[in-house]
């Protein structure tokens, strides 16, 4: 890693630390990633959940985004059952101006709002859509049954 990039990471690391509420933990793991955790938001499915994100930068960055991915398995029409993302920002909206910090508060509104404009998982999405508090009841199960552990490994 050059140490510009280097610079750039231990920045937005620093600036991510500053988001408090929601983020319960963040650590570097080595040059090029990243573990947050992020806890469910009150009032929804996903309260009381700890929801363990990896955080890779890609060599060109910031010129290209880092990944996000959800370790956790998850009920959520946003995240792909192999934890992707959907977010605009993070394909054809990025911009080098953007940040971690800003891509957290995004995924920490999903949490709090899923987007059934742009999901990952149209089932969901359809039945988030036809009904809501059916989706909620899964997904509410699911933090329960999956989003408890102390630690995840990443593979």
């Amino acid at each position: 890693m050059n140490q510009e990039m280097n610079q750039i990471i231990q920045k937005e690391f620093n600036e991510c630390k500053e988001i408090g509420d929601g983020i319960l933990d963040l650590k570097i793991l080595n040059d090029y990633s990243w573990q947050v955790v992020i806890k469910g938001p009150k009032l929804g499915p996903y309260e009381k959940g700890q929801f363990f994100i990896h955080v890779l930068f890609p060599k060109e960055y910031p010129k290209i985004p880092p990944k996000f991915r959800v370790l956790n398995k998850i009920y959520h029409m946003n995240i792909n059952q192999q934890g992707c993302i959907a977010l605009n920002t993070l394909k054809k909206e990025w911009s080098e101006n953007i940040g971690v910090k800003k891509m957290l508060l995004e995924i920490l509104s999903l949490f709090q709002k899923p987007n059934p404009q742009n999901p990952l998982n149209l089932k969901l999405a359809q039945q988030y859509q036809e009904n809501c508090s059916e989706y909620y009841e899964k997904a509410q199960q699911w933090t329960q049954q999956y989003a408890t552990f102390i630690d995840i490994k990443i593979d």
